[in-house]
């Protein structure tokens, strides 16, 4: 069947599928045929074929990527949100199409070059760099691979890459756009910066008049204008309002206890931080630098690619680990660094954070605990139970009045305002159905996240009101106080610019300021209001600017602007860089739209039916 996964952009899946797609997953998971249909196609492009083995192999690579990059073992399911599925097959498509064109123009490799790439393949060296016939025999074993369907991955891996060369390498994009790029975010500025108050203010605020109270008064009606009042009747009950009326024995708390002997019972446990290495000669180099003072473990985490959240495994115990890594850090008797150890991700340097003793907490002392979830437990049960019931009172007509007649829903009201916070109103599900109702609607029973139960009637609505100025005349006096001191420092502000732009600083004027250096349109100026370096970046020549954010008045003076010099020895290596990166992404789009306009060409079928299959097998984990 015909399937529109085509995508005007892919990411540039294309290159990591041509750039050992299925190589990888070699070690780490093991690959598994989904039933007896390994040789099944999922898809075709032209006469070429998807197999499920390489299907679940690249779906298996992907994975093992993506829990390597974080540092722990990701699910299918959780990949999912990345789009790794449709990712993959993206990725698999391309390659089946690229296959098709090699066949086409009758491109391959000899014997020698792909002997060649299997002697060099790291995942079948020894620890001294060497080929391992063993390693290399289990690695196709638990890859549910033969010599001979091995090679020719890597003859057609090697084919696909040399057509991917011909299409998209040797683009020259010039430097024009990379130029422009950096000139736009390398420019910096030089300016100075100070906050005005009404300590500048040279004139004390004066007693404003009954006049420019009610100017004020009446230019700000939101300020004083009481919100939407409605009142409503409801019928409520929570978990902690039942617990009262619960009790539990004493073999009911024994029976839980003994459910979760795990819980307080715990073994040793460590508090890990793990960071993988490609080999255990990186691994050593890492540990090396680190002991000698050269490097800390931060520093290593950070030339890995990763943040410590990355790294960090949290609390663990010996099974959770490798059994190398289990053994070695559980002989520790204090806090440290141990490796190179293996993991399930390779050689791996291990910091133990903090070293937890076992721990035996026996039913006396956990009684109490106990007896809070149970009646917790039994309460949310009760509340869960009553939902029916309640559904069929009030389908029957009966009032909120009558629920709390025959039920164990307490009924109470409350003059509900957009913004309240207080008793009931502080569960967010009752606020949204109170906002929503009508005073025609029939109540209904409605949740809490937190396991309680309500239902409510709208019985009336007072409009919002303007409050009379006579009720409101304090807060108008101190709130025109506020808005005349801002005016005037700001009109205080508007006078300093023609000075500042003639080319007086802030201190021939008398203001205490602070300078910045080289900041670039990014930065950003601790205290100062979020749009200053963006407004001094919008003048194109030397000037001041006033910003203003929640009450604070910042005026700011530029002095220099720094285009940025593409001639120094740092920056024209930035520039090479980014241009080489931009002839690289024009390269991927480019092959990427040959990939497609071959897909488009040779036509492609999509067997949705197994690919699910598949991804439910992936997700249960049988077929990972």
């Amino acid at each position: 069947m015909s399937a529109p996964l085509r995508a005007k952009k892919r990411n540039n899946t294309i290159v990591w599928a041509l750039m050992g797609l299925l190589i990888i997953s070699l070690t780490g998971f093991g690959v598994q045929s989904v039933g007896s249909g390994g040789r099944q196609a999922v898809a075709t492009v032209g006469d070429q074929k998807v197999t499920v083995d390489t299907y679940v192999r690249a779906l298996n690579t992907q994975l093992r990527a993506l829990s390597q990059q974080i540092g722990t073992n990701v699910s299918f399911e959780q990949a999912r949100i990345f789009g790794i599925d449709r990712q993959v097959l993206e990725a698999v498509l391309a390659t089946a199409a690229l296959d098709a064109e090699n066949a086409r123009l009758g491109l391959s490799v000899g014997d020698t070059h792909v002997r060649d790439a299997l002697l060099g393949t790291e995942a079948f060296q020894d620890l001294s760099g060497n080929f391992d016939q063993t390693t290399y025999e289990f690695a196709l074993s638990e890859a549910n691979l033969k010599p001979g369907e091995y090679d020719e991955i890597l003859r057609n891996d090697t084919a696909r890459t040399l057509l991917q060369a011909a299409v998209g390498g040797g683009i020259d994009a010039g430097k024009a756009y990379p130029l422009a790029i950096m000139s736009y975010v390398g420019e910096t500025r030089d300016f100075e910066w100070a906050f005005l108050d009404a300590a500048y203010l040279l004139d004390p605020l004066g007693a404003p008049s009954d006049q420019d109270l009610m100017d004020h008064y009446n230019a700000n009606p939101a300020s004083y204008t009481t919100p939407e009042a409605r009142q409503i009747t409801y019928a409520w009950i929570t978990p902690e309002m039942m617990i009262p009326q619960i009790e539990v024995d004493t073999d009911a708390l024994r029976a839980l206890y003994d459910a979760e002997t795990a819980r307080f019972n715990q073994p040793d446990r460590r508090i890990v931080e793990r960071v993988v290495f490609p080999d255990i000669a990186a691994a050593q180099a890492a540990l090396d630098a680190i002991s000698s003072g050269e490097k800390t473990f931060e520093q290593v985490v950070e030339e890995r690619g990763f943040a410590l959240a990355d790294v960090d495994l949290g609390e663990v115990e010996e099974s959770d680990l490798s059994d190398a890594a289990g053994a070695a850090i559980f002989l520790m008797n204090e806090p440290g660094l141990a490796g190179p150890l293996d993991s399930t991700f390779g050689p791996a340097l291990f910091r133990v954070n903090a070293i937890l003793d076992a721990q035996s907490t026996s039913f006396e002392e956990a009684r109490e605990e106990l007896k809070i979830e149970l009646v917790a437990d039994r309460a949310r049960r009760r509340i869960d139970d009553l939902i029916n019931t309640l559904d069929d009172l009030l389908a029957g007509g009966a009032t909120l009045e009558d629920i709390a007649a025959e039920t164990p829903l307490v009924l109470e009201t409350i003059a509900f305002s957009e913004g309240d916070e207080a008793g009931i109103a502080a569960n967010e599900e009752f606020r949204e159905v109170a906002a929503a109702a009508r005073e025609d609607d029939f109540p209904e029973v409605h949740t809490f996240e937190s396991g309680g139960i309500f239902s409510l009637r709208l019985d009336t609505i007072t409009p919002a009101k303007l409050r009379p100025f006579e009720d409101v005349q304090t807060d108008v006096a101190k709130d025109w106080k506020v808005a005349e001191t801002t005016r005037r420092i700001l009109a205080y502000a508007e006078g300093l610019t023609a000075e500042l732009d003639s080319g007086k600083s802030l201190g021939e004027l008398g203001i205490a300021a602070s300078r910045e250096n080289g900041l670039r349109r990014d930065a950003f100026v601790d205290g100062a209001p979020g749009d200053m370096v963006t407004k001094l970046f919008a003048l194109r020549e030397n000037g001041s600017i006033i910003s203003e954010e929640d009450g604070a008045i910042v005026i700011a003076r530029l002095k220099g602007i720094h285009a940025y010099d593409s001639t120094t020895t740092q920056n024209a290596t930035l520039l090479d860089d980014v241009a080489a990166r931009y002839a690289q992404q024009l390269g991927g789009e480019l092959f990427d739209a040959f990939a497609l306009a071959i897909e488009k060409q040779e036509g492609i079928s999509i067997n949705q039916n197994l690919i699910g299959q598949i991804q439910n097998q992936m997700t249960s984990g049988g077929a990972r």
